[in-house]
C-alpha cells in the first residue's frame, strides 16, 4: 500500500510538473514558468554575444553558465514528464520519450544542454565553446506560434519553393559560366574560373551588390543586368509562395478556434456540421476585460453577440439590470427590429465573445431559417417580458 501511495504521488507530482511546461497552458505557474525560461534564454544569449569580449562585463561567464545549467535541468525534467505532456499517444513511457528526444525540438533541447559541455571537455577553450549557447534562440520557437506557423508553411509548401530553389540554382551555374567565359580573360582574378565567377554570380543575383568584382565588357554588363532581373524574379516568387501560405495558414488557425468556440454556444450544438462552418465563417472573436462596457444604451446596433465564457451585465434601466452567462446571447434586438440599443452592456468579468455583424446576420436570416427562427423566438420572448437584453 506504501508502494502505491509513493507511486500514486510521484505520478502526481508529474502531471503537475507538466502542467507547469506545457507552452500552451494559460494557468499564473504555467506563465510563470514560460517567463523565466525566456528570461534565461535572453541572458544567456546576452551572454554569448559578449563571450569574445569577457572584459565588456565582469563575471561574464556567468553569464552563460547558469542558463546552461537552468537548461540542463530543464532538459531532464522534460524528459522525466514527457509522457504526461503527450497525451493520448497510446504508447509506452520509453517508446514516448525516444520519440520526444528525436524530435525537433527534443534535439534542440538537447543540443542546447550537452554541445558546449562536450566542447569544454574536448579542450575548445571557452570563448569558442560558449558560441554553442546561440543554439538556444531555437528554443523560444517553443513560444511562438509565428514560428511554428512558419515552419508548417514551408513543409506545405515545399513543392513549389524547391522548384523555386531549382530555378535559382540553374541561373546561378549558368550565369556563372557565361561570366566566366565573356570577363575572364579581361579581369582574370573575378573571373578566372567557374567557382570564382559564382561569388560575383551569387552577389548579384541576390542584387546584394557588394561591388568588388563588376564587369568591364559590354556582354558582361549585360549579362548582369539579365542577372539583376532573375533575382529580382525568383525573390519574388519564394516571398509570393511563403506569403500566401502564411495567409492561409492563419485563417486556418482562426477558423479552427472560432469553430471551437463556436461549438460551445448551445443554440449552435443541434444545428449540424455545415451550418456551423458557415457560422464559424463568419463570427469574429472578440475578448473584454472586466469592466469593458460591449454596448452602449442608444448606439445604432451593428451585430449581436454570443458569450463563449464570461458573464456580462444588462442594464436595462437605471433600475433594472441582470446577468448573462456561457452561452447566452445579446444585441440581436436591434438588428431584428432595426431599432437603436435599448440597453447597455458590461462585462463583469473577463470574457470571450462571438460577434456577428448585421450583414451576416440577414445572410444566415436567409439561408438558415431555423436557425434564426430560434434567434427571433428567444427575442420575442424577452420583449413580452419586458425589459430586454439588447
Amino acid at each position: 500500500m506504501n508502494l502505491e501511495t509513493s507511486l500514486s504521488a510521484q505520478a502526481s507530482v508529474r502531471r503537475g510538473v507538466a502542467g507547469l511546461l506545457d507552452p500552451t497552458s494559460r494557468r499564473f505557474g504555467s506563465r510563470l514558468t514560460r517567463a523565466i525560461n525566456i528570461a534565461f534564454i535572453a541572458v544567456g544569449l546576452l551572454g554569448v554575444i559578449l563571450a569574445s569580449d569577457t572584459g565588456v562585463v565582469p563575471g561574464q561567464s556567468l553569464l552563460v553558465a547558469v542558463p546552461l545549467a537552468a537548461f540542463v535541468v530543464e532538459y531532464l525534467v522534460r524528459l522525466w514528464v514527457i509522457p504526461d505532456m503527450w497525451i493520448g499517444r497510446g504508447e509506452s513511457a520509453s517508446r514516448v520519450r525516444w520519440t520526444w528526444v528525436t524530435s525537433g525540438r527534443g534535439l534542440v533541447d538537447l543540443m542546447g544542454a550537452i554541445l558546449m559541455p562536450a566542447a569544454w571537455a574536448a579542450g575548445v577553450p571557452t570563448a569558442e565553446a560558449e558560441m554553442f549557447g546561440v543554439l538556444w534562440v531555437f528554443k523560444l520557437a517553443r513560444y511562438s506560434q509565428g514560428l511554428a506557423v512558419l515552419w508548417r508553411v514551408i513543409r506545405l509548401e515545399a513543392e513549389p519553393l524547391v522548384g523555386v530553389l531549382f530555378a535559382f540554382l540553374v541561373v546561378l551555374l549558368c550565369a556563372a559560366v557565361l561570366a566566366h567565359l565573356l570577363e575572364g580573360a579581361a579581369q582574370p582574378a573575378a573571373f578566372g574560373t567557374v567557382p570564382e565567377a559564382l561569388w560575383w554570380t551569387i552577389v548579384t543575383l541576390t542584387t546584394t551588390g557588394y561591388g568588388d568584382a563588376t564587369p568591364v565588357t559590354l556582354p558582361g554588363r549585360m549579362l548582369a543586368g539579365l542577372v539583376m532581373m532573375c533575382g529580382i524574379i525568383v525573390f519574388a516568387l519564394w516571398a509570393g509562395i511563403l506569403a500566401t501560405g502564411f495567409s492561409q495558414e492563419m485563417r486556418r488557425r482562426a477558423f479552427l478556434k472560432t469553430w471551437d468556440l463556436v461549438a460551445r454556444v448551445p443554440l449552435f450544438q443541434n444545428v449540424g456540421v455545415t451550418v456551423i462552418a458557415d457560422v464559424a465563417q463568419r463570427l469574429r472573436v472578440r475578448e473584454v476585460g472586466a469592466g469593458s462596457v460591449v454596448v452602449r444604451r442608444g448606439e445604432v446596433g451593428d451585430c449581436m453577440y454570443f458569450i463563449v465564457n464570461g458573464d456580462v451585465e444588462v442594464q436595462a434601466t437605471p433600475a433594472t439590470s441582470f446577468h448573462l452567462k456561457d452561452g447566452d446571447f445579446f444585441g440581436e434586438l436591434a438588428l431584428i427590429t432595426g431599432a437603436p440599443r435599448s440597453a447597455t452592456v458590461v462585462a463583469t468579468t473577463a470574457s470571450q465573445l462571438l460577434m456577428l455583424d448585421i450583414a451576416d446576420f440577414r445572410d444566415l436570416a436567409a439561408r438558415y431559417p431555423d436557425l434564426t427562427a430560434a434567434i427571433h423566438r428567444e427575442a420575442e420572448r424577452r420583449m413580452s417580458r419586458g425589459p430586454d437584453k439588447d
